[in-house]
């Protein structure tokens, strides 16, 4: 996991990933836990503490966690595993946001709601994200959404230096219909099955 911050207001809407991707070769619990804890602190450090371990990994910074889908902004964060393959998934238009947890090729969801703020990622980088989002009193923008990625740079390796922010104006007569219609073409282009009706 890493970072996505995705925002629904009433005229705008606003996503933003880091572009980390972490491949543990193998089973290395504590290792993960350092990391997804706020322990290590850099790459350099993340290396070393590989190497103590006798771990291998692969470190990238090039998996795009934003994109849009015509006018919808979408954001994914993912857990592959040998045993589980987990996406949380979130959709944003201006005024709606549709919430997805996809577990292997089954789709659910999880939430919809109005404008609001959404974070996902690992307890650590929530907690630098909500915690900043807090110290603003809720006034969530562009400028603080880029605030939050560069301070969590600066505390962990498990999110790249760089990070992507995308906004969309383009309002829709039926905003939560965009959403699931955004939804609906994804389930069929990466065969997923929707487990609860829209």
């Amino acid at each position: 996991m890493s970072l996505v911050v995705a925002l629904a207001k009433s005229k705008e809407a606003l996503i933003g990933g880091d572009r980390r991707s972490i491949t543990f070769l193998g089973s290395w619990p504590e290792l993960e836990q350092e990391l997804y804890s706020g322990q290590i602190k850099d790459d350099e450090a993340l290396l070393a503490r590989a190497k103590e371990n006798g771990a291998t990994l692969q470190v990238t910074d090039g998996r795009d966690k934003v994109w849009r889908r015509g006018d919808v902004l979408v954001g994914e964060v993912t857990e592959i595993t040998p045993q589980l393959e987990r996406r949380r998934r979130i959709y944003v238009v201006p005024e709606a946001q549709l919430q997805v947890d996809i577990y292997g090729k089954e789709a659910r969801i999880r939430d919809r709601g109005r404008a609001g703020c959404t974070v996902y990622g690992n307890r650590f980088t929530q907690q630098i994200a909500v915690s900043m989002i807090v110290l603003a009193n809720g006034q969530v923008d562009e400028n603080l959404i880029r605030r939050i990625f560069q301070q969590a740079a600066e505390k962990t390796a498990s999110i790249s230096q760089e990070h992507v922010i995308l906004r969309s104006e383009r309002r829709f007569s039926h905003p939560q219909k965009a959403l699931e219609e955004a939804l609906e073409e994804d389930c069929r282009e990466n065969g997923w099955r929707l487990c609860a009706p829209l």
